[in-house]
């Protein structure tokens, strides 16, 4: 009886070479996107630089109102916004004592999105006055949509948070 000799093909072998070497990136690429996010650490919001200790004080025209939100905290807020000459706007976000969180502000345009305004943090018993454009935009009237977002003071993770519609009036 004769013994059957079996043998691998080199050239099979170099076909399959190519898919291999991809199996074998792929993989270490995997491995190191997941180490790489494992070891970024969330940082929180940075506070705002004019945030004020107090309470606001606006004007009248500018319709000052607090407002309950459906979590456990309040803030208070200008009903009319009027961007300024300079592009910023008052808004008078105002965080009170008594609430348990940090509050942050976004304005941004209804429709598409398009950020216009964002504030730092600020904390229990201080407000901010007016906040700085983050783009350039037309100087007209338009909707607006207001996003205040609270954060728990030590972890900073969610507590929540409150989108109002408005309009953003031109000066």
């Amino acid at each position: 009886m004769t013994g059957r000799q079996f043998y691998r093909s080199r050239t099979k072998f170099r076909q399959q070479l190519p898919g291999i070497m991809v199996t074998v990136i792929l993989l270490i690429g995997c491995l190191v996107t997941v180490i790489i996010s494992l070891n970024i650490r969330y940082s929180p919001p940075a506070l705002d630089p004019g945030r004020k200790t107090g309470t606001p004080a606006p004007d009248e025209g500018y319709l000052y109102r607090m407002v309950e939100s459906d979590f456990s905290y309040s803030f208070g807020i200008a009903a009319n916004l009027y961007r300024q000459k300079d592009g910023s706007v008052n808004i008078y976000l105002y965080d009170p004592p008594e609430n348990k969180v940090s509050l942050m502000c976004e304005i941004s345009d209804a429709k598409d999105g398009t950020p216009y305004y964002k504030s730092g943090r600020i904390e229990p018993g201080n407000y901010i006055e007016s906040l700085s454009p983050v783009g350039e935009f037309k100087n007209e009237a338009r909707d607006i949509t207001v996003k205040i977002y609270a954060f728990e003071p030590e972890t900073f993770e969610s507590a929540g948070s409150t989108e109002l519609k408005m309009i953003l009036q031109a000066w």
